[in-house]
């Protein structure tokens, strides 16, 4: 189960940026501010100016040795013709486009009108090599260290990423990752529930909720104790008794609280376990919840405070003795008025 979750979480990390890319739209690139340009961006650029190339890509046919140009870099600016704040990047282009860009650099340099060419592709900011080669473009020129900090910008446009079949992959395969994880949540639940699918769907039958939901929930739960997978969701907690998983609806709980219990052997203390009470609703059984600590224990009992209206968190005599003997008073202290008012303190 670890593998599906570790798996998916590979694959829709590796998809994250080019989905929120994908998400927003495509952006026109000469409407873009210097510092509003990122690797988050698919942008239709339409380039009628460009300074040169700076880097080629090359791929080699193992069988015949014949080297090929695939893609050429080119320096271009941002921003459209009239703008005063702009940048020097780059813009990657397939080689058959080489001659149009070739022209259009020396209608550049000549002060010359040029045939806009439309592009549409990923931002991407530069590896390492990649600037590298667009940093000694400039320094050809005598340029300095810091003239190229601050009037250039480590970004090109890859022409064609993240359009058309490239989008598709990369939704394709975000959409195999989340796949991956839901697989592997479920095989997790699956398996803490003791193998039996059958008390799965009992368990959401009960409460009153679909398969899918009580998944969500189960994966979307903050894990508050790792090792008896204590878990509190929006609306369940999970926790495991034995080898099965129990599921509690939290809007049953009105009571919880910290129970310790010194051990002792021919009198002399050999030790201390914590324990977390929980109450439901109209029920006399009380689950019984491990704790590693005191500590701990006082962390989830304020969570459960915070996030949980209608129980009553910690412990007096008072508490114990209204519970006992009046229980629809206990149950006015919150299950009934869940406005704020003065509880007992949290255990220390």
């Amino acid at each position: 189960m670890l593998i599906f979750v570790v798996a998916g979480g590979v694959l829709v990390a590796a998809e994250f940026s080019n989905m929120k890319s994908l998400l927003r739209g495509h952006v026109k690139f000469e409407t873009l501010l210097p510092d509003e340009i990122n690797g988050d961006l698919i942008v239709e650029a339409s380039i009628n100016t460009n300074f040169g190339a700076y880097m080629e890509e090359y791929s080699k046919n193992t069988k015949t040795n014949v080297t090929r140009t695939t893609d050429i870099y080119y320096v271009i600016w941002t921003g459209d013709d009239d703008s005063e704040d702009y940048r020097y990047m780059g813009i990657k282009v397939p080689a058959s486009y080489g001659g149009q860009m070739d022209r259009m650099a020396e209608a550049t340099y000549n002060y010359e009108m040029s045939d806009t060419i439309h592009f549409t592709g990923a931002v991407n900011k530069m590896s390492s090599q990649e600037y590298q080669y667009f940093k000694e473009y400039f320094e050809e020129s005598d340029w300095t260290d810091e003239e190229i900090e601050e009037y250039t910008l480590p970004y090109y446009i890859s022409v064609g990423a993240l359009t058309g079949g490239a989008a598709t992959s990369a939704y394709v395969i975000f959409g195999i990752g989340a796949a991956l994880i839901f697989v592997g949540i479920i095989i997790m639940i699956y398996s803490l529930l003791g193998g039996d699918m059958k008390a799965f769907k009992k368990e959401a039958a009960a409460l009153g909720m679909s398969e899918m939901e009580l998944e969500s929930e189960y994966g979307s739960a903050r894990v508050m104790i790792k090792k008896d997978n204590l878990r509190i969701g929006r609306r369940l907690t999970f926790y495991m008794g034995g080898r099965k998983t129990h599921i509690i609806s939290n809007d049953k709980i009105v009571w919880a609280y910290q129970q310790s219990t010194t051990h002792r052997t021919n009198g002399i203390k050999t030790g201390t376990t914590y324990e977390l009470l929980i109450y439901l609703l109209n029920e006399k059984k009380v689950r019984h919840i491990n704790m590693p600590g005191e500590e701990k224990a006082g962390e989830i009992l304020q969570y459960m405070y915070e996030n949980m209206p209608t129980a009553v968190v910690g412990y007096t005599d008072e508490l114990m003795s209204l519970f006992r003997k009046d229980y629809q008073g206990f149950l006015n202290l919150r299950y009934h008025n869940t406005t704020e008012q003065s509880m007992p303190d949290m255990p220390q």
